[in-house]
């Protein structure tokens, strides 16, 4: 029987590893200054995610790139780049949770929060008239709507953080591509 080829390795565009030891497992490449530089992009992601219209999330991808390239000779491939700005902007995105829950906490605001929510939401659906709007809207006035509606925007704010970063990490290898060194 002939031996299956590695999975990856040091070439890979997916960073993963073939375990001669342990075949069926896949681990990822150790790289410490892909996840280095993935928080330090970003925790520095959570100032420019004060940018309107995804703007602050895209920097955050390119600044992910920019920084690698700063630390690692040759030029980031592209498959890996989308992963560093991907991990950037989750990170990015959690910081910003984070610090958000804790300034309605700290400043004990939550009904503040709650209002500015249902406001915003009202607003989104003012337009649309009918019986379904109107048993929408009495729903979310409930708590269980209300958690309900805020965890689903917050697991699309977090997916929208991912993709966008992970185009500003391609955005940013191709910017910072030095055409003299090999792809990592």
């Amino acid at each position: 029987m002939e031996p299956m080829p590695p999975v990856g390795g040091a070439g890979s565009d997916f960073g993963i590893a073939h375990d001669p030891l342990n075949p069926s497992r896949l681990r990822s490449s150790a790289d410490p200054a892909f996840f280095r530089t993935a928080l330090q992009a970003g925790l520095l992601g959570v100032m420019a995610n004060l940018i309107p219209f995804g703007l602050g999330m895209v920097l955050t991808g390119i600044l992910a790139a920019l920084l690698y390239h700063r630390t690692q000779a040759g030029t980031l491939s592209i498959g890996k780049s989308l992963r560093l700005g991907a991990v950037a902007g989750a990170i990015s995105f959690a910081a910003t949770s984070f610090l958000t829950v804790l300034a309605v906490v700290l400043l004990n605001s939550q009904q503040q929060f709650h209002d500015l929510m249902m406001k915003a939401i009202e607003q989104g659906v003012a337009k649309q008239s009918g019986p379904e709007v109107q048993n929408f809207l009495e729903w979310i006035h409930t708590s269980q709507g209300f958690g309900t509606v805020l965890a689903f925007g917050m697991l699309g704010a977090l997916l929208l953080s991912i993709l966008l970063s992970a185009a500003g990490g391609a955005i940013g290898s191709t910017l910072f591509r030095d055409r003299n060194r090999r792809s990592l």
